[in-house]
């Protein structure tokens, strides 16, 4: 038989507004649309000439990576010509829209705060695409390299913040918010790739995710960016 015994509360309830406040991560670790504000855009170029644009982005106030999602050059060619890949660059021709940017220049060598620990990394920095506000649809994609699995956090849309619009909605000024109900039935898809389930997912966060990699995509090997001038220093001093 249990005997109870006197001894002090197991806990006791508290109505501090710090302990009833709800706990939630902002970070996107999940398929969905998040309202985020772009800090900083950047891009990684591979030796082969492959060029992808990553976002330092903040989500209800966590700030993140997004890295490998739009690659808007592929491997050039066997002249060394740059070679457009159209899906990477379409869709960010839909950020241009939604932001009204007419044009983005040249990279520039500037510093994020993105390194170990939040160091400085230098980082070749699209000036033209910060400090904007959108929201972003982001769906998991998994998949299997070398036995291991790999989670990749994939933007597939932009959409205007306030009314929901697409880039083609603004470009038309027709059915704003149309195109984002529509992809509604889309938010909570997850790819599965290399035969890979469900069940084999949920398997390996249980299991703390060995094996494989977790949070963005897997970063390119880039090269270090080499510019002119001085460097430009983002966020805090």
């Amino acid at each position: 038989m249990f005997h109870r015994k006197n001894i002090m509360a197991f806990a006791k309830k508290s109505v501090n507004q710090e302990d009833v406040k709800a706990s939630a991560s902002n970070y996107i670790n999940a398929s969905g649309i998040y309202d985020v504000n772009i800090l900083a855009s950047f891009v990684d170029t591979s030796e082969k000439g492959s060029s992808v644009v990553n976002f330092f982005l903040d989500s209800g106030g966590q700030e993140q990576v997004m890295y490998g999602n739009m690659r808007v050059t592929n491997n050039n060619d066997a002249q060394g010509n740059s070679v457009e890949n159209k899906i990477g660059m379409k869709l960010f021709n839909h950020l241009l829209v939604i932001a009204d940017v007419e044009e983005v220049s040249d990279p520039v060598e500037g510093d994020l705060p993105i390194g170990k620990a939040g160091a400085d990394k230098s980082v070749a920095m699209l000036e033209d695409l910060s400090d904007i506000q959108v929201q972003m649809r982001v769906q998991l994609e998994y998949s299997s390299y070398n036995n291991k699995i790999q989670e990749k956090r994939v933007i597939r849309e932009f959409y205007r913040s306030g009314d929901n619009a697409t880039a083609a909605e603004i470009v038309n000024d027709a059915k704003h918010g149309e195109g984002f109900e529509k992809d509604q039935k889309y938010v909570n898809n997850i790819t599965y790739k290399d035969d890979l389930t469900a069940d084999d997912i949920a398997k390996w966060v249980a299991g703390g995710r060995q094996g494989g990699a977790s949070g963005g995509a897997a970063k390119s090997t880039a090269k270090t960016p080499s510019f002119g001038g001085n460097t430009k220093r983002f966020g805090k001093k």
